[in-house]
């Protein structure tokens, strides 16, 4: 069954609010702006939400998996 434009429009949503947060935790480690700027929310064709990332730079990833690290550290 295809999928209504609102179903669309709420998919892109949510995609947009998971693209968001993850904007906001690269801000936590000072990614640079054209990282940061590059987080793509967006709705499949079937609706999926779908947050495109696309390539990061490894510091930033390491300081990312720090903070992760330690917010479930024992």
């Amino acid at each position: 069954m295809p999928m209504t434009m609102q179903e669309w429009r709420d998919s892109n949503a949510t995609a947009d609010n998971a693209a968001n947060a993850f904007r906001d935790m690269l801000r936590l480690v000072d990614a640079p702006d054209r990282t940061i700027n590059s987080v793509r929310g967006t709705a499949s064709h079937k609706g999926e939400a779908l947050v495109y990332v696309g390539h990061l730079p490894a510091d930033v990833v390491e300081r990312l998996a720090e903070r992760v690290r330690l917010a479930v550290a024992p």
